[in-house]
């Protein structure tokens, strides 16, 4: 992993304004380039700092990526935190209704599908992981994201699931519906450009992520209520 450390010249707070700027220009060139196309003489011109200050902080072009991973991963984690430890703490006790561990499910696919507004500080990291989610980056960054943001999603999100629908987390059927309904939240962020030209929409603002949000969330919630029949009718 990447060194994290200010500059010793400037103090500590120097040191992470550069450190930042470094990572919001690697960000829109890996996401723009890929990462073999982005040079990291080209992320420092970017950033206005010299290559040695970039192999000071980040060691190498890797070590760059794996930062811009590990930001991404902070960004969204302050976005779904309070919903995942909310739910957590439902799943938490044993008597919880189903209506509880709905809520508490639909929570957090409303912070997955709230990314699909548009927002103009985050587009620069959406093409970087559209690059990533096809496997174009190290192998390392993989391991950087699942441990540092899927593991406990997906943990709790499964969990959820498993408890509504009568089946432990780790069984396969159980898995393989959480994907699928998880895959719910996080299609319109992640195809974007297929979501404008089917809806006819020039953007995605507030009240078409609204839209978006309360058909999702109501479709989820019959799918999951449905289970709940299901697991209760004993199939």
């Amino acid at each position: 992993m990447a060194r994290h450390r200010p500059a010793a010249e400037g103090g500590y707070q120097r040191g992470e304004e550069t450190r930042a700027r470094i990572i919001e220009a690697a960000l829109e060139l890996f996401g723009t380039h890929g990462f073999e196309g982005a040079s990291t003489r080209d992320i420092a011109r970017q950033a206005g700092v010299n290559a040695p200050a970039l192999q000071y902080y980040f060691d190498n072009k890797e070590g760059v990526y794996l930062a811009c991973i590990q930001f991404i991963v902070d960004r969204v984690w302050a976005r779904l935190d309070p919903s995942v430890s909310m739910a957590e703490a439902v799943l938490a006790q044993a008597d919880a209704r189903d209506e509880a561990l709905m809520d508490a499910y639909l929570a957090i696919q409303a912070v997955f599908v709230s990314f699909a507004a548009d927002c103009g500080d985050t587009t620069p990291w959406r093409q970087f992981l559209a690059r990533e989610r096809a496997g174009l980056g190290p192998p390392a960054a993989f391991e950087v994201f699942d441990r540092g943001l899927n593991q406990r999603l997906f943990g709790v999100t499964s969990s959820l699931i498993g408890r509504l629908t009568g089946r432990p987390a780790t069984d396969e059927i159980t898995r393989i519906r959480t994907i699928a309904i998880d895959g719910q939240g996080a299609a319109f962020p992640t195809k974007k450009r297929n979501v404008l030209r089917a809806m006819g929409w020039e953007s995605i603002g507030a009240d078409e992520a609204a839209r978006i949000e309360r058909v999702i969330l109501e479709q989820t919630r019959l799918l999951l209520r449905a289970l709940v029949v299901e697991r209760d009718a004993g199939r």
